[in-house]
C-alpha cells in the first residue's frame, strides 16, 4: 500500500468517527469490580490494538487503573483505555509524550486516534501521540449504559415555539438523565474534568514524562486548562484548540449556539451561489416537508442538522456541504428528472439529520452537569432562548435548546467536585491558545477569555470556520507555529494570526 493510499484509509477512518454517532457500551457497575489493594494506577502493559486499522499503523493499546475516587485508593475501581502512536524518530531525537483529548465531553479519545497519524513529521518523531477513553466512555471500564436520547422534537413546519420545544425536551431530558443516574449513580459523579485532570496526571507519571505536553480540542482544552490551573508547576506544552470559556459557567455555554450561525454566514461568503438555494429551500420546507423515495419525510432539520457538522470541517464543507445545499434545492426546484434522483441522493444518511443527538448523550451530561452545578432559572432560560432565537435564527432555537435543557434530571446529584472557573492564579503557564476567526463550535471570544485568564500564553488566529485546527485547516503558517512551540516548549514573543487558506483538496461525497 502506498504512502497516499494510507493516508486516505487513515482520513476516511477519522472522518467515519467525527460524522458517526458515538457508540455507548452497557457494562457493569463500579461496584461490581474488585478493588486492588494499595494500588492507585497500574504499570501499562502495551499490546497491539484490537482494532485493524490502528493495529495496521503501529498503534498500541493498553488499560490503566485508577480509583474511583481520588479518596478511596483501595475502594473500587475504573480501567481507562488507553492508545499509543510511538514516535518515530531515534532515542535522541524523543522528547516525550504527546497526549490529546479530542473534546466532547463525553467523546472517546479512541475514536479520533488516528488524528496522531497527521501530526507533521518533525512532530512525529520527537512525541508519543497518546490519547485515552474518559472514565465512562468508549472502551474504559465501567461505561454508561446506552443513554442517548431521540432528537427534540422540533416542528417540521411553521413557526416554531422554541419555549415549548424547551419544555417538552426538559420532560425528555430529564426522565432519561434520571434512569441513567439510578443505574450509575456510583460512577457519573466521579466523570468530571478534575478527575479527568488527574487521570491525565497520573497517566503522565506513569509513562515517565517529567512534565506535561498536551493538546486538546474543544472541551479538551476545558482538561488543559483545568490542568494548568490545578497543577501549574507540571506543564511544559499545552495546546489549547478551539477554546471553551474558562470564566462561564453551565449557562454561557448557551453562547455557543450562536456560532453555526456565523460559520454559515462564513461558508456562504466562501461560496455565495449557494446563498439563494438554502434560502428557497428553507423557506419551502418550512411549509412542506419532501418524501422521499423510501416514504420517510425529509424535513427542514434533515437539512440544518448535517450542514452545522460539515462547517466544522473545512474539507467537509466545500463537498459535502455544497451537495446537501445543491441536492436539496433540485428535489424541491428542479426538472422532474433531477428531482427523482436527488430525492434518491436524500436518503443517505450523511444528508439527513441523525436519530440520536449526541449534544444531550450521556456523556456529555455527566461530564458538563458536575462541572458546572449551578442551574439557570425558568426565567432565565425564557430569556436566554428568546434572546439566541435572534441572534442566530438557523441553529441558535434548536442548539439553545439542547444546552438549556442538558442538566434536566441531575437536579438531586450534588456534584462531587465542579471544575475551577477563572481567574486562576498567574504562575506563567506555557500555552498556546489557538483557533479560527469563525468556529462553528466555540467562538473566537472564548480563546480571547482564556487567554486573559492565562495572560503568560499567547493566541494564535486562523480566518476560517473550522473547528479544531491544528493537522486540519491545512495552514502552514499555522501547523509551523503550534509545531515550533511543541519542539521548543516556548511560546512566541507576540499573539500570531494566519490568513485564510483554501482546502487544498476537498472531501469527496461517498
Amino acid at each position: 500500500m502506498d504512502a497516499m493510499t494510507s493516508r486516505a484509509r487513515v482520513r476516511s477512518h477519522w472522518l467515519r468517527g467525527a460524522l458517526a454517532a458515538l457508540p455507548v457500551l452497557a457494562l457493569a457497575s463500579p461496584g461490581s469490580l474488585p478493588a486492588l489493594a494499595g494500588q492507585s494506577s497500574s504499570p501499562l502493559r502495551w499490546q497491539p490494538c484490537l482494532d485493524d486499522t490502528l493495529a495496521s499503523y503501529g498503534y498500541e493499546c493498553a488499560s490503566f487503573t485508577r480509583p474511583l475516587r481520588r479518596s478511596e485508593p483501595d475502594g473500587p475501581q475504573v480501567e481507562l483505555a488507553v492508545f499509543r502512536l510511538p514516535a518515530t524518530g531515534s532515542a535522541q531525537e524523543r522528547i516525550g509524550t504527546l497526549f490529546f483529548n479530542p473534546g466532547g465531553p463525553g467523546q472517546p479519545g479512541g475514536g479520533s486516534a488516528t488524528k496522531g497519524m497527521f501530526l507533521p513529521a518533525q512532530v512525529r518523531r520527537a512525541f508519543d501521540f497518546v490519547t485515552w477513553d474518559p472514565r465512562g466512555l468508549g472502551q474504559s471500564r465501567p461505561a454508561l449504559a446506552d443513554c442517548a436520547v431521540a432528537m427534540p422534537q422540533r416542528p417540521a413546519t411553521g413557526p416554531v415555539d422554541w419555549q415549548q420545544v424547551l419544555t417538552l425536551r426538559q420532560r425528555e431530558l430529564a426522565e432519561s438523565n434520571r434512569d441513567c443516574i439510578a443505574r450509575h449513580r456510583d460512577l457519573i459523579p466521579q466523570m468530571g474534568t478534575v478527575e479527568a485532570a488527574h487521570d491525565l496526571d497520573a497517566l503522565r507519571q506513569a509513562l515517565g514524562d517529567e512534565r506535561l505536553n498536551f493538546w486538546g480540542v474543544s472541551y479538551g482544552t476545558v482538561i488543559g486548562s483545568t490542568y494548568a490551573a490545578l497543577f501549574p508547576g507540571r506543564v511544559r506544552a499545552l495546546v489549547l484548540d478551539g477554546n471553551v470559556d474558562p470564566w462561564i459557567y453551565l449557562g454561557g455555554l448557551r453562547h455557543s449556539a450562536t456560532a453555526p450561525d456565523d460559520a454559515i454566514r462564513f461558508f456562504l461568503q466562501l461560496h455565495p451561489d449557494l446563498k439563494r438555494p438554502l434560502q428557497r429551500s428553507l423557506a419551502r420546507l418550512a411549509q412542506e416537508p419532501l418524501t422521499l423515495p423510501d416514504g420517510s419525510p425529509y424535513t427542514r432539520w434533515d437539512l440544518l442538522d448535517p450542514l452545522t457538522q460539515y462547517v466544522y470541517i473545512s474539507r467537509l464543507s466545500g463537498t459535502y456541504g455544497r451537495t446537501l445545499i445543491e441536492t436539496v434545492h433540485q428535489a424541491l426546484f428542479g426538472a422532474p428528472a433531477e428531482q427523482t434522483a436527488a430525492l434518491t441522493t436524500l436518503e443517505h444518511p450523511l444528508l439527513r439529520s441523525p436519530s440520536r443527538d449526541n449534544n444531550a448523550g450521556a456523556g456529555f451530561a455527566a461530564v458538563a452537569c458536575q462541572d458546572f452545578p449551578q442551574r439557570p432559572s425558568p426565567q432565565q432560560q425564557a430569556a436566554w432562548l428568546g434572546d439566541l432565537t435572534r441572534q442566530a435564527p438557523l441553529y441558535g432555537g434548536s442548539l439553545g435548546v439542547n444546552f438549556l435543557a442538558l442538566c434536566s434530571g441531575y437536579e438531586d446529584l450534588q456534584a462531587s467536585t465542579p471544575v475551577p472557573r477563572a481567574p486562576f492564579p498567574e504562575r506563567g503557564v506555557s500555552g498556546l491558545i489557538i483557533g479560527s476567526s469563525w468556529d462553528a463550535a466555540t467562538p473566537w471570544v472564548w480563546s480571547t477569555a482564556m487567554a486573559r485568564a492565562f495572560p503568560s500564553m499567547r493566541t494564535l488566529q486562523v480566518v476560517g470556520n473550522e473547528h479544531g485546527i491544528y493537522t486540519n485547516a491545512q495552514s502552514s503558517c499555522m501547523e509551523e507555529a503550534v509545531s515550533s512551540y511543541l519542539l521548543k516548549g516556548t511560546v512566541p514573543p507576540t499573539d500570531l494570526s494566519c490568513p485564510y487558506v483554501k482546502p487544498a483538496k476537498q472531501q469527496s461525497f461517498p
